[in-house]
Parts: structure tokens; sequence; C-alpha cells
């Protein structure tokens, strides 16, 4: 097994992450979890990690005993709990479909004081460029030949984790990384541009849909202008059709694996994003829609640029973006034409 691995991911950046899911931040006794659940749950002894990532869950590459690569990933259950099992639902529904889903191996199972879902690895494509017209039609396609298979389920998917709007009577939802603070001073500004967007959202236009609210081009790997590959599943959520393409719009661009990456679209790059979606579904959005792709635009933008003042105000990153550009200053430029 190589050495260190989950150590070395956990000491790219500050996060309170392991301590949430596995009540612990010793590496050793983390492996040993992840050990322990490969016995119990998938039937075969750990054989080596090959990888270990952070975000909002934690996701680790496995290989066990006489088997191919398997992913353990480690959800908040503040965020998805039980839900978990609407979305391992569709994924499963998606996988037998022949869309690039990695077939679940196990239901949703307890890990200390996380829930784990263990799926395939699949290895294969590329990530692509997002700011490339052909990938970001690719993308567009993809989201649409999902969400057009995935629909049939949207009578039984009322189990699906609430998406980025669905804060109930607050205005932030509970931040998917726990070393965001939603609501420090200075970013009061962004807040009355997300109240006003999350008005606007009150009655949305547009068909209720099963969707992917993290689309882009980080989890998803690309190949001879086709999706072949789709990661993420806690994305998965059930929404507005134009609210998921204007959230969509906005981030699909970034590779946040990548430091050297533009990560932003522009404000025309999302537009043709929502262009290229409609295109795919054969059929314009209304007016109506289009009000609701774009507010559910400005108000991702806006938690993305609350996000982003967090991280600038608390210091998590020193070479942070300042606020004439990134997400805030996109933020602005949207909102002024908004």
């Amino acid at each position: 097994m190589e050495e260190g691995v989950i150590r070395r991911q956990m000491a790219l950046w500050p996060s309170e992450l392991e301590s949430i899911l596995f009540g612990t931040e010793d590496p050793d006794a983390i492996e040993g979890l992840i050990r322990a659940h490969c016995s119990e749950h998938l039937g075969r002894p750990l054989k080596e990690i090959l990888f270990y990532r952070r975000g909002v869950g934690a996701v680790f590459g496995v290989r066990v005993e006489a088997g191919d690569g398997i992913v353990v990933k480690v959800h908040r259950a503040d965020l998805v709990g039980l839900r978990l099992d609407g979305v391992v639902q569709v994924q499963r529904h998606l996988a037998t479909l022949g869309l690039p889903a990695p077939l679940p191996l196990a239901p949703p199972a307890p890990l200390a004081l996380g829930i784990a879902t263990s799926e395939e690895l699949i290895d294969k494509g590329e990530i692509g460029d997002g700011h490339d017209p052909v990938v970001r039609e690719t993308l567009a396609r993809g989201l649409f030949e999902f969400v057009d298979a995935a629909t049939a389920l949207t009578p039984h998917a009322q189990v699906l984790p609430g998406h980025l709007f669905s804060g109930g009577d607050s205005l932030w939802p509970i931040p998917h990384d726990a070393r965001f603070d939603l609501w420090l001073h200075g970013g009061e500004w962004i807040d009355e541009i997300a109240a006003a967007a999350k008005r606007r959202l009150r009655e949305p236009s547009g068909r209720l849909v099963v969707g992917h609210e993290d689309w882009r081009v980080e989890n998803l790997r690309v190949d001879a202008g086709r999706v072949v590959a789709i990661f993420d599943w806690d994305s998965v959520v059930l929404a507005h059709e134009p609210a998921l393409i204007g959230q969509n719009s906005t981030g699909f661009t970034a590779d946040w694996s990548d430091p050297d990456g533009q990560p932003y679209p522009s404000r025309d790059e999302s537009a043709a994003f929502i262009g290229d979606y409609e295109v795919a579904r054969g059929k314009p959005f209304t007016q109506g829609e289009r009000e609701t792709a774009g507010a559910a635009s400005l108000f991702a933008l806006a938690y993305k640029a609350r996000c982003e003042h967090s991280d600038s105000t608390l210091g998590v990153f020193p070479e942070a973006v300042t606020e004439d550009h990134g997400w805030r200053a996109l933020l602005r430029e949207t909102q002024a034409v908004s």
C-alpha cells in the first residue's frame, strides 16, 4: 500500500471534514475504518488505497483482494443522510440504461459518523477544458441525456437530497464544506443579491426533473465528444429544469484539481451553456423558464461568492483571489445586467 495517501491529502488544506465524518484526524485510524468497511460491506479485505480525495465528502479509491478498483465515499449525514437511498436508486437506474454511471456495489451504510456508498471505479476519458466550445457542448448534451433518462424516476424521487436553493427559512443552505462561514461580516452585499434571486425562485417555471447539480469538468470525463464517466453522485437532486441548468451554467468550467486552470466561466460562456442545453433538448426555454434559469444562476454565483469571501476573510488560502477577480467579480458583473 502506498504510504501516506490519506496523510498527504489531509495536509493540503485545513478542514474539519475528518473530524465530522470519522471522529478522528488520525490517518491510521481512518484507514482502519475503511479497512473494516470493505470487509463487512464489500465482503473482501482491503488490499490497497489507491487515492484519497477530500471535498464535500471523503472519497477513497481502493482495491480489494481478488477484485477490481472500487470507490468508497463517506458522506456527511447532515447534508445527505438517508436520502442517499434515492441517489443510489437513480445511479443504478442510469447504469442499467447504459449511461456512464458507476454501478453501485452495496447499499448506503453507516461508517463512523458518516454514511458510506460504494461503487465501481471507472477509469476512462479525461477532464475536458470547459472553456472549449466543443467540450462545453458535450457537457450540456451529456447533462440533457442524464436528465432525460433520470426523470422517469421523478414520481419516486422525493427522497433525493435538496438542491442549493432549498435552505428552508435560512437564506443559505448548510455549507458544502465545513470550512465555510457564510455569515461573515463584509458579505452583506452578497446576501442582498441572493435574497432577491431566491424570492424569484419561490415560484419557478419549468418541469420537475432529476438531475446533477454539480455538473462540472472535474466531476466528469469526456472522450471523443461524449461524457464517458460521471462522478459526485450525492449531487443528484430533484429540481426545476431551468433552475438546474442555470445553476450548472455558473460552474461547469471548474476543475479545482488543476491549480493552473481557470475555473470561472465568463458571463457569455454561461449563457452559451444554457443555449447548448436548449439545443440538446430540442426546445428553447420559455420566457418564464429563462427568468428561472437567470435567478438560479445569480443565486449560485452568490453562494460561491460567499464561500470565496469566507476563505479570504479567514485566510484559509492566503493566495485566495481578490474581489476584482473570481466569483465575487463575476457576481457583480452578472447582477449588473440581470
